[in-house]
């Protein structure tokens, strides 16, 4: 099967820092882009209503463009990579999941075209992601020089093979360090009675982190890797760190109904929404 990385993208801002991104994921990987533009078919208002055909002609032709221009910024950019274009009709976020269904990994933007200025997740990049079958990210947070940081967001209870090993593989690819961070809201051991009880309960959850971590850092032994045990909300102390790293993994349960999918819990959708950087969430039994 080929290795792919799809991208969605609408020519908006947004949408050409994704393809960008693309670009660089699939460059790292050594593998194709196709880029996928999604338009709406116009439905007619009643049995005899008529639309004329020249006019869902241009909606074709319009997106046709949009992913024709995107493969040629990215075969102008990456000459010899392999890039192709898919334009789907219909409900935009179904099909753009569908089409990532075996993919390596699915890039969105933050907003489309017709997102509001104010808006933190655009509707159509949230509910693909919450449709996709593969590890999702979404490019967001401010543009700057690589910081040579993955963080990854791990449960030390919960933590998922395959959250570890896509973090590994990613700081790897990067050529970059990472970071698991565990996030404890320690008040209860906030009395000066209780520090040394502290201190206990913060060794024991980085000794249970290092015994989860180890087998994926014997694979990826050039990865540089730091264990950090956090004090306070967990979602704040993630999201802070997201100013000084190019990526957060994060991880969300498959939706395990006979539907494919994925349900981000608190943690992930607050990053999805308030991230200084782009967040990848894979998916997770």
């Amino acid at each position: 099967m080929k290795r792919t990385v799809i991208v969605a993208y609408d020519q908006s801002p947004s949408g050409d820092r994704a393809l960008a991104q693309a670009g660089r994921e699939a460059a790292w990987r050594d593998t194709a882009v196709t880029v996928v533009t999604g338009y709406h078919t116009v439905a007619v208002a009643s049995p005899m209503g008529y639309m004329p055909t020249d006019f869902q002609t241009g909606v074709k032709e319009a997106a046709d463009k949009i992913a024709d221009d995107g493969v040629q910024w990215l075969r102008n950019r990456y000459p010899g990579m392999p890039v192709e274009a898919k334009v789907i009709a219909g409900a935009t976020a179904d099909a753009i999941a569908e089409a990532a269904r075996d993919a390596d990994l699915l890039v969105l933007g933050n907003r489309g075209r017709g997102g509001f200025t104010g808006l933190l997740l655009g509707s159509v990049s949230m509910r693909t992601l919450t449709l996709a079958s593969c590890p999702t990210m979404v490019v967001r947070g401010t543009p700057r020089e690589p910081a040579g940081t993955v963080v990854l967001a791990l449960d030390v209870e919960d933590p998922g093979e395959e959250l570890m090993g896509f973090a590994f593989a990613e700081a790897a690819l990067r050529n970059a360090r990472l970071t698991v961070v565990n996030v404890w809201d320690l008040d209860w051991a906030r009395d000066d009675n209780l520090d040394a009880v502290r201190e206990h309960a913060i060794a024991d959850i980085r000794s249970a982190l290092d015994r989860r971590l180890n087998p994926w850092h014997a694979k990826h032994p050039d990865v540089h890797l730091a264990v950090e045990v956090m004090d306070g909300a967990p979602s704040a102390v993630l999201t802070g760190l997201t100013q000084d790293a190019d990526l957060i993994v994060a991880g969300a349960h498959r939706r395990g109904d006979g539907h494919l999918g994925m349900r981000p819990g608190p943690i992930t959708h607050t990053l999805l929404h308030h991230a200084d950087c782009p967040v990848a969430v894979v998916p997770r039994a």
